[in-house]
């Protein structure tokens, strides 16, 4: 392909969505038509997956003008009315709609995704971790607080991470790649050893072996990171980090029950033990906020990791009813 190529997306079926609406959008050029045969020809997942698409487009045919009126007509605003168009104008206007919805595998029709072979949800509780090993051998280690969802195709298997953190393990398979879907952020890999953990719209991924490949964004303004091993990044909606190394055996020992801290904010040091704890711990007064902790702590071990706040640094510590506490600055 030439210079003029558009920046494609590496994920054939987001890739033919794209292409899907170029072609549908009534501005495809020449040059992009020529683009677009290479691209066709380039890899037989290519064609496949256009292909699927462009099946679902002629079944779209079959339904009656005004049934498809309802499904791609987009809501009125300020009262305003929108002139009646032709079946092949509502057609060709939906099509960047409806490219986009086939990307994010909402409703997807079993004529483009099929039945999943196989299919879970797993998850864990306050301080609960648990080991799953899927019918391929690829193990996922969930941490406290994680909640996932499982399914396997014969293209691909897909893990959606709704919350929390997951190491996997994954076996590997180049032509049944593993796909993470973490909210504003997915990980592709074929086989390797990596760590994902989404909080809230932050999602962190770090590899110990091997190597994935990070995306963020809208399926037409992708953002990429390839990650190999001792390296970390981190993406939130509309934004993805610059690749980092990191201590992956720190960040990781949640594995062995541990959680690490190199002169961390005490903020950032509490929120981190309550995501173990069944009763939060509470700082009652802000100053506390200017305090930093460094040490290897038991996840399970809340007194122990009290008795060493009340030792290393000036907090009082008051012990709730409900087997939380709350730290205060000594005055």
């Amino acid at each position: 392909m030439n210079d003029n190529t558009p920046h494609l997306p590496n994920d054939p079926r987001e890739a033919a969505a794209y292409w899907f609406a170029r072609v549908h959008s009534g501005r495809f050029t020449l040059a992009e038509k020529q683009q677009f045969g290479q691209w066709r020809e380039a890899d037989s997942r290519h064609e496949h997956e256009y292909r699927a698409i462009d099946e679902i487009w002629q079944a779209a045919s079959l339904i009656a003008e005004d049934e498809l009126r309802e499904l791609l007509e987009a809501p009125q605003s300020h009262g305003g009315s929108r002139p009646r168009l032709s079946r092949r104008q509502w057609i060709a206007g939906g099509a960047a709609a409806c490219a986009a919805a086939l990307v994010a595998g909402v409703g997807l029709p079993r004529a483009l995704t099929g039945s999943p072979s196989f299919e879970a949800e797993y998850a864990t509780v306050a301080g609960e971790q648990r080991s799953e090993t899927l019918p391929d051998g690829s193990v996922l280690e969930l941490n406290t607080r994680s909640r996932i969802v499982v399914r396997y195709y014969d293209d691909q298997r897909r893990v959606e991470l709704l919350e929390g953190e997951v190491m996997f393990s994954v076996a590997h398979n180049a032509r049944q790649p593993f796909l993470v879907d973490a909210g504003p952020a997915s990980v592709r890999v074929t086989g390797t050893q990596f760590n994902v953990r989404r909080d809230a719209a932050q999602v962190d991924v770090a590899v110990q072996s091997g190597s994935v490949e990070v995306t963020s964004g809208q399926w037409w303004n992708r953002h990429t990171a390839t990650l190999t091993a001792s390296q970390r990044t981190h993406v939130q909606p509309g934004e993805l980090a610059a690749v980092e190394d990191t201590d992956i055996a720190a960040l990781t020992a949640w594995r062995q029950g541990k959680v690490v801290f190199k002169e961390q904010p005490l903020e950032r040091v509490i929120h981190e033990m309550n995501r173990y704890l069944a009763s939060p711990i509470r700082l009652a007064d802000s100053r506390l906020k200017g305090l930093s902790m460094t040490g290897v702590f038991n996840i399970r071990d809340a007194d122990s990791f009290l008795q060493a706040l009340r030792t290393t640094l000036p907090v009082a510590v008051r012990l709730r009813a409900d087997g939380g506490a709350d730290l205060a600055l000594l005055r």
